[in-house]
């Protein structure tokens, strides 16, 4: 993907030309899938449910890559359950919810800033407390204790609490979206009986509720430190997501004209129709809930619908995220996925969703575990001239994780390095493979890329582990 270049830095801090010109979108899928493009052939063609995508807002058609590959969590999380093993294709399951905490559409991201659930609790082995939950949404960070740590931007306890449920109760985020002047909009997995705003509640897996802006306090790190007890107000019901996704005339991967919702899989807020719906709060307050994106369990092909106008199929810059009823099936095309077959659209629905900036940088080991005195392939997704290919050794035995180091001469990719690095070799940019000499030890290796851009920055790649037995 090339989504760099000298004008991107200008859209980063220009608000009215990223408005102008839409967004970029992270999101995750529910299953399985491969990119359209191929990826140059490279691994890193294939899309599982724990990778971050990214579809940048040009060129067109639509296009998607990965931008966090789970080899990139599974290299910040390190030794999660004490296996002694890094390798763990299925950390945290899937990734439910994204969310960023930059002003929409404005600021670039990277895998340590953005913030998301998991489907499957990361193991607390090197993170420790509480971990990252299902109810939670956190990131992996690096902390003054070392590598491995979650940081919470709120707590299930926190979302207990606004509900109106007992604290210890056990819950899953299904979806997310953050506005720092509109609050954190909320759907769960299941249905569950709670007392919100507004007395007990029966909350559908398909309803919308917030967490107001008067009803949390942020810490000075960013992250929701307190919430008001019983403050999030439900602002959509299931049977009013059921009406959006039905006005929107949306077909799913089989042709088939979708009808309802069942369960809310995605938010974002839609920027680009600013216009708020009143509902009224707790203690006389009102809440102002924005035109929300959003995607569900039913829109099989990936299709991407907005509330905008009673519900409509989200307009990209490039196109309808989605196929009008009677024009055939939502494919996947419209994501940047390959379909399985000219008649049919991906089996996923889109997971999890979030509107960004994006630079893209990535890395990913062909195999994560190989013999000893065999070589290691790394296949790179780079947007510079090149890539210079730098590996360093990681700590082994259970609960091991490799420790790195801020990258202070680059402010686009990935922000750290793993130490120490040594030089192995180049290779050229877009989509390469780098492969090393025949490693003959038992090991645990970290690879990086670094690039200089077209701006003139030095940028790391995520990183990405190859275990030698």
């Amino acid at each position: 993907m090339r989504n760099f270049s000298t004008s991107l830095v200008i859209l980063a801090v220009s608000t009215t030309l990223a408005h102008a010109q839409g967004f970029d979108f992270l999101y995750t899928t529910s299953q399985n899938e491969v990119t359209i493009s191929g990826s140059g052939g490279t691994v890193l063609r294939n899309v599982h449910p724990n990778d971050i995508m990214a579809m940048p807002a040009f060129p067109c058609p639509q296009l998607a890559e990965k931008w966090s590959p789970r080899q990139c969590m599974i290299t910040m999380a390190g030794d999660e359950d004490g296996d002694d093993s890094y390798w763990e294709p299925g950390l945290m399951g899937s990734v439910d919810a994204l969310i960023t905490t930059a002003t929409a559409g404005t600021a670039l991201v990277n895998p340590r800033t953005v913030w998301y659930s998991p489907s499957v609790a990361l193991n607390t082995t090197v993170s420790g407390g509480v971990g990252l939950r299902p109810g939670d949404i956190g990131r992996i960070v690096r902390t003054g204790a070392g590598d491995g740590r979650v940081q919470h931007f709120i707590r299930q306890e926190m979302i207990n609490q606004a509900l109106g449920l007992p604290i210890a109760t056990v819950i899953d985020v299904d979806a997310a979206a953050f506005g720092n002047n509109q609050g954190l909009f909320l759907s769960l997995d299941t249905d569950i009986a709670c007392s919100p705003c507004g007395g007990p509640t029966l909350l559908r897996d398909g309803d919308v509720f917030c967490i107001p802006p008067g009803a949390y306090t942020m810490t000075a790190a960013g992250t929701i430190g307190a919430v008001v007890p019983n403050s999030a107000v439900r602002v959509y019901t299931e049977a009013q997501m059921d009406a959006f996704v039905l006005n929107a005339q949306v077909a799913n991967n089989v042709g088939a004209c979708v009808n309802v919702a069942v369960d809310t899989e995605s938010l974002d807020i839609d920027f680009s129709t600013p216009s708020t719906v009143a509902i009224p709060g707790c203690t006389g307050t009102v809440v102002f809930v924005p035109t929300l994106i959003f995607t569900t369990e039913t829109l099989t092909g990936g299709a991407i619908l907005t509330t905008a106008f009673g519900g409509q199929i989200y307009n990209s810059t490039c196109a309808a995220l989605g196929t009008s009823c009677g024009s055939g099936p939502t494919l996947g095309l419209q994501i940047g996925l390959r379909p399985p077959t000219a008649a049919m659209g991906i089996p996923s629905y889109v997971n999890a969703l979030a509107s960004s900036r994006l630079f893209t940088y990535t890395a990913e080991a062909k195999q994560a575990q190989i013999p000893a005195f065999t070589s290691a392939q790394i296949d790179f997704n780079t947007p510079g001239i090149g890539t210079w290919v730098f590996m360093t050794f990681a700590p082994t035995g259970p609960g091991a994780v490799a420790p790195s180091s801020p990258v202070i001469w680059g402010f686009l990719g990935f922000p750290d390095y793993y130490m120490v690095p040594n030089f192995m070799g180049t290779v050229p940019g877009g989509f390469a493979t780098y492969t090393s000499p025949a490693i003959p030890w038992v090991c645990d290796l970290v690879f990086q890329g670094v690039t200089i851009t077209s701006a003139g920055t030095i940028e790391a790649s995520t990183p990405t582990m190859v275990e030698v037995f």
